[in-house]
């Protein structure tokens, strides 16, 4: 299945969550993330959701440096 330019594959998870490049743990563990944070909100609306999301996902692919990434961010801005 094409969709938005990206091909969908589905994963038998009684048989394996790995299928060659394709796999859910990563993507999984990033909504379980979004949800709690999204929670404390009690919905956002849909005009302003991708920004949330973008921004869930900055915090989660530097979770291990937050405050060295968010440093750099305003460093390059200001510069």
């Amino acid at each position: 299945m094409v969709m938005y330019g990206f091909r969908h594959e589905r994963i038998d998870r009684s048989q394996r969550f790995v299928n060659g490049r394709v796999y859910i743990n990563g993507i999984e563990g990033f909504w379980s993330y979004a949800k709690e944070r999204l929670m404390k909100y009690h919905g956002v609306g849909v005009r302003n959701f991708v920004l949330y999301i973008k921004e869930l996902e900055f915090r989660y692919n530097h979770r291990e440096d937050l405050d060295e990434a968010v440093y750099k961010a305003l460093v390059e801005f200001i510069e």
